[in-house]
């Protein structure tokens, strides 16, 4: 019974992309990989449903739960998002027929991304093709990591909550961006010999001095977020390169390459699950 609910749920969250799955041999390697990942994490919390692994930590400790959502009556990103649509708005010619799936409605943004442009070869962020259009519109980019760029992603995701994490891989170099993003992912790094993985899978759920840590699983669905250490709302790549600090690792240039193959791996490892962001976290 355990095994055939195991393979029930792998099958239920490829909802979307399952076809694509079936015709498409790029993005074999990475279904296998975020399927045995939701395994892996049914298997060491069978009580905790795949759609909550939404909410990081909050579904491993009720007190820290309670706090969150009292947080969450009054969210101190609140103010964050309201000045984000207003700074999208101020600037929706820009925006309009450049961000992809602007012209579906302002919800449909978000989950757009990350996505690999074949053209480029790259894998292209929300953030990066928020300032790619600014700049080609004539306007100045806004500071990557904090601040207005911060605002409108915050704004994009909040509008977008309660649709889907749909990442595709249907290239070959899509696939090499996915496995280079695997590798940053599993591959030990920094003087202490971490990876990431090491906090995040095999650990996640575990104390770390008054620190719990959080799964993989649902990573990018709450950015960007408001940290209380920050008291400030920050990107995902913000947060990327404060782990890889604390990892002794010399952390990679925000919106560089290797960020956003991790992103674009993370990503696809919560394909299936909501956008919930911006979310606060400790």
């Amino acid at each position: 019974m355990k095994k055939t609910l195991v393979s029930a749920l792998a099958l239920g969250v490829a909802a979307g992309v399952g076809s694509q799955v079936m015709a498409n041999p790029h993005n074999q390697h990475a279904e296998k990989s975020r399927s045995d990942l939701v395994e892996y994490f049914k298997a060491k919390h069978p009580e905790r449903p795949f759609e909550d692994y939404i909410h990081g930590i909050y579904g491993y400790n009720a007190e820290r739960k309670s706090q969150w959502e009292m947080q969450e009556e009054f969210p101190p990103y609140q103010d964050h998002v309201d000045q984000g649509k207003a700074l999208f708005e101020k600037d929706i010619a820009a925006y309009q027929n450049c961000l992809v799936n602007a012209d579906k409605g302002v919800n449909k943004i978000r989950t757009s991304y990350p996505y690999f442009n074949d053209k480029t070869q790259k894998v292209v962020t929300l953030e990066g093709d928020i300032n790619r259009c600014r700049t080609e519109a004539g306007l100045k980019a806004f500071g990557w990591k904090r601040g207005d760029l911060a605002k409108v992603s915050g704004y994009l995701a909040y509008a977008a909550r309660g649709e889907k994490i749909n990442v595709v891989i249907n290239s070959e170099g899509a696939k090499k961006a996915f496995e280079a993003g695997e590798r940053e992912f599993a591959e030990p790094r920094g003087q202490l010999g971490l990876a990431c993985a090491s906090c995040h899978v095999y650990n996640a759920s575990r104390q770390a001095r008054s620190d719990i840590l959080s799964p993989v699983l649902g990573h990018t669905t709450h950015f960007p977020v408001w940290r209380g250490k920050w008291n400030d709302l920050g990107t995902l790549h913000r947060r990327y390169e404060g782990c890889h600090k604390n990892m002794r690792h010399e952390a990679f240039k925000v919106q560089g390459d290797e960020y956003r193959n991790l992103e674009f791996f993370s990503a696809y490892m919560s394909n299936g699950l909501e956008v919930n962001g911006p979310s606060y976290r400790q």
